[in-house]
């Protein structure tokens, strides 16, 4: 299960997990955990290649300009605060993304290394939750099903 979860996600973690026997909250804190240590490998291989490739440069470059061009309007200005619920969304909405999408958003964005980590792990508990939620949901009607 854990290879599922490094290679495949949440999306196959929990089916495979409820198929060995495994109740949705011990496979919840098992994808949690998962999500945790891929967060920071991402982050450290991120931060140690994203100069060395010219189409990171430029994305990075691009940002930058986009966002201080941005800064400038007074409304805008105030919504680049919340920049980091970007990374915080595309983490936690099943099916959309995930950590490795959660934490190449917060790069391009050039959010710090601690917003990047906060609202990428908010993201990875939002969405394991949602997919507990969704297990526990399945298990019980496959429960009343047979019964």
């Amino acid at each position: 299960m854990i290879t599922a979860q490094f290679t495949l996600g949440k999306k196959t973690a929990f089916p495979l997990g409820i198929l060995m026997g495994l109740n949705a909250y011990e496979i919840g804190m098992v994808v949690l955990l998962c999500e945790v240590v891929l967060m920071s490998v991402i982050l450290y291989f991120l931060e140690l290649s994203s100069d060395k490739f010219r189409i990171t440069r430029y994305l990075m470059n691009r940002s930058e300009q986009i966002q201080t061009s941005i800064a400038k309007r007074a409304w805008i200005g105030h919504l680049m605060k919340y920049g980091w619920i970007a990374p915080l969304v595309i983490t936690a909405i099943p099916f959309m993304g995930g950590v490795w999408s959660g934490m190449a958003v917060s790069k391009v964005m050039n959010l710090s290394v601690k917003k990047s980590l906060w609202s990428v792990g908010a993201g990875a508990v939002f969405g394991c939750l949602i997919f507990v939620l969704a297990a526990l949901g399945l298990v019980n009607l496959v429960d009343l099903s047979t019964a």
